[in-house]
């Protein structure tokens, strides 16, 4: 038996997990860690946590799987798009990675968005008008704030990035799938964009150099395989952006299916067997994990909202998980779960730093709205529950209508996929059946699995693969009783959107 190795690194933790030839899981395991946030616009993560995570997780399970190393074959990781790190000619840290949320850099993104007509950006990258999230804002902002360690650029990398280097104690190479989003690839070239890059005042070599996901590029260094508890000769393979590892992890891999993840952010998947350029700007489209493959990707804040909530407002459920009475997260549910559809009234218009896709308000904000003495605090939880629900539904219905393709069917995954209510929340939203799959829990990492098996030729086809290991678990149906409160519940969310969308750039002014 062959086993292969799958790691997350995701927005707020860390997932390791092995599989065996089979796709059968033999152990995963998770850690968290807490971002830095001095300021409501700043977002960092200080470099050597996510190596230093990473080396928990995957010591945790090779030592507790109870399989011989000398049967793990190879290795690939996701992670993340986005967050991006600057390195010295030591490949030291200039500064803490600027994580993807970060929104330092919108002066940026305004001058980008001067510089460059929006056509001009959406036919290029196939991405949309650029916003504070994307890495030419963040390599803008830095040139222009510190102008000297701008000058002492090396070589840029994004998390996964910076990890393969240190495992092979050397390589800067990464994929197209995450750096499609940085406005510095070309999706129909598939090479770095000249006119971006000059503007910036940054060149090709201090970008890494790009390979196809699923391509084997070297093996483990000695000591940091003695390090991991990992073989010597240990296959290092090319990995992929998160989201579409995680698409593959469902089986998202033929134009038609739908996937949507809710984690730290909230993405919402589907294939394309070519671009497919929205000449609105307000939904991009991304190179996929597989070959010549695309991937329409509409995606906004997620379970970020929900984990604010808990350590903002949930002190008493944080407090009772410490006592070992049940998952923090659980027991805000349970309060989610009696309060009824559409929390009597209350709703949340989920913009915590922008609004994602398809309103590309980059000023966009949070507010809740509704509020009454009647509302306690499952009121606020499942308002939160529902909002996102509310996101993915815009994104699919203009999902339908850009490409023709008519959605009857989710896949769920991601932390979220764990909550029955919520999806049976998003079920009823959306009006379409919801379905986790066997892997769900884990569908990064089988993502990442498979193109490592792919890469050390095991399977010899990352799409069949992927469709042969989805298997459903759980079918949520929507439930017609909720239909016209949760129709209630979209008109409101559109009529917000409607009334602030003129507005919302002013008032951050003030």
């Amino acid at each position: 038996m062959k086993y292969f190795l799958g790691v997350d690194i995701g927005t707020t933790a860390i997932k390791a997990a092995l599989f065996d030839e089979n796709g059968k899981k033999v152990l995963h395991h998770s850690e968290e860690y807490e971002l830095l946030k001095p300021s409501a616009q700043i977002v960092e993560q200080i470099p050597d946590v996510y190596w230093q995570t990473f080396k928990n997780c995957v010591n945790y399970v090779i030592s507790n799987s109870g399989i011989p190393k000398e049967k793990i074959v190879s290795i690939a990781m996701d992670s993340s798009a986005e967050t991006i790190v600057f390195l010295d000619e030591n490949m030291n840290p200039l500064d803490n990675f600027y994580v993807w949320m970060d929104s330092r850099s919108e002066l940026e993104a305004d001058e980008l968005n001067s510089h460059f007509s929006a056509e001009e950006m959406i036919f290029a990258t196939g991405q949309t008008p650029i916003d504070s999230v994307h890495p030419a804002t963040k390599i803008l902002w830095f040139r222009k704030n510190k102008p000297e360690l701008f000058k002492r650029i090396h070589m840029m990398f994004m998390c996964d990035d910076y990890i393969l280097w240190h495992m092979s104690g050397g390589l800067k190479m990464s994929h197209p799938s995450s750096w499609c989003t940085s406005y510095l690839w070309n999706i129909n070239t598939k090479t770095w964009w000249p006119e971006m890059l000059e503007y910036l005042n940054i060149n090709e070599t201090q970008l890494p150099y790009l390979v196809e996901s699923g391509t084997p590029v070297g093996n483990i260094k000695h000591e940091v395989a003695d390090e991991l508890g990992l073989p010597h000769g240990l296959l290092l393979v090319m990995g992929g952006q998160d989201q579409s590892c995680g698409a593959i992890g469902v089986g998202n891999v033929t134009p038609g299916i739908f996937s949507e993840s809710t984690g730290g952010a909230l993405m919402v998947c589907t294939t394309c067997d070519n671009p497919v350029f929205d000449s609105a700007g307000l939904i991009p489209c991304n190179y996929n994990v597989i070959p010549d493959k695309y991937m329409i990707q509409g995606g906004a804040k997620g379970g970020i909202m929900l984990r604010w909530l808990r350590d903002t407002l949930c002190q008493e459920e944080m407090d009772r998980e410490t006592a070992g009475e049940g998952d923090a997260y659980d027991l805000m549910t349970e309060l989610a779960a009696t309060t009824p559809a559409g929390a009597e009234g209350l709703f949340l218009m989920p913009f915590f730093g922008g609004a994602g896709c398809p309103n590309r308000d980059i000023y966009g904000r949070a507010c809740l709205y509704g509020l009454s003495l009647g509302h306690h605090k499952g009121h606020i939880v499942r308002a939160f529950m529902e909002a996102l629900a509310c996101n993915i539904t815009k994104i699919v219905e203009y999902t339908e209508n850009l490409t023709g393709v008519k959605v009857t069917q989710i896949r769920s995954l991601g932390g979220g996929s764990l909550s029955p209510l919520w999806c049976q929340i998003k079920a009823d939203v959306t009006g379409r059946q919801v379905v986790t799959m066997k892997n769900t829990q884990d569908a990064a990492c089988l993502g990442a699995a498979i193109l490592a098996g792919y890469g050390a030729g095991h399977w010899s086809s990352i799409a069949d693969t992927a469709q042969n290991l989805a298997v459903v678990d759980k079918y949520y149906d929507p439930n017609p009783k909720n239909r016209s409160v949760y129709d209630q519940l979209l008109k409101k969310y559109d009529l917000f959107i409607e009334a602030t969308q003129n507005y919302t750039e002013e008032l951050s002014k003030v």
